[in-house]
């Protein structure tokens, strides 16, 4: 409950300090319906052995490919690797090595780095994503939901860069920390102790241009030949 509050704080000053220039139908900008990107940061570890945020943080990296619908939904697969602290656990320190890959929603509570013509068009948004996806560790493979916030911010003509904290929560797997089940719990799809989390840093490039002359961006109007 409490990580819940703490969220819909970050998401509400996020909000708050975007709100002021977010919104213009001035900005010219050239519509792409795929991007690319690169990610990096860090990843902690929460559960049986650590409950602290942000504690024994480890560098991850990774890469995105998206897909635009449209200024507010997005979809991509992204792939992430790297490590996560557990921190102190029979008197030495311990740290997991992962690779995940994940499909993964995105909305934008702005109309991001859309056409000049849109209304609400804007170069910078928070936004909140959602997805599922599998997490390779400790020799095992394990389903996991991760989620979480950011915000993005268009330049130039083509590029794109972003900040985004996330969880994720690890299904049917509760050795994420080398402690399988300490609690003893009903093993189930959610009932264990194991998330992780990335906070980070992303840089990408629109490409595939969507044709001018075409009305949604995907087929030529009708009078086209005229």
């Amino acid at each position: 409950m409490k990580l819940k509050y703490f969220y819909c704080s970050i998401l509400l000053i996020i909000t708050s300090l975007c709100f002021s220039k977010a919104y213009s139908q001035k900005y010219k900008y050239t519509k792409y319906y795929l991007e690319a990107g690169v990610l990096g940061g860090g990843s902690f570890y929460l559960g049986d052995v650590n409950e602290k945020l942000f504690a024994n943080m480890l560098p991850t990296f990774g890469a995105f490919v998206k897909y635009k619908f449209n200024g507010h939904w997005e979809i991509k697969l992204q792939s992430t690797a790297g490590q996560a602290g557990i921190g102190e656990f029979d008197g030495k320190f311990s740290k997991t090595t992962f690779v995940d890959v994940a499909a993964i929603g995105e909305f934008n509570f702005f109309n991001f780095a859309v056409g000049q013509l849109e209304p609400y068009s804007s170069k910078v948004a928070p936004y909140i994503f959602a997805g599922v996806g599998a997490s390779f560790f400790n020799g095992g493979v394990a389903p996991i939901v991760p989620f979480g916030l950011g915000v993005k911010y268009h330049f130039g003509k083509r590029w794109n860069i972003g900040a985004y904290w996330g969880m994720t929560k690890t299904l049917w797997n509760d050795n994420f920390d080398l402690v399988d089940n300490p609690l003893k719990l009903n093993k189930g799809m959610w009932n264990n102790n194991d998330w992780y989390s990335t906070v980070g840093v992303y840089i990408s490039i629109n490409c595939f241009e969507i044709c001018k002359a075409c009305i949604d961006g995907r087929r030529k109007p009708t009078n086209w030949r005229r």
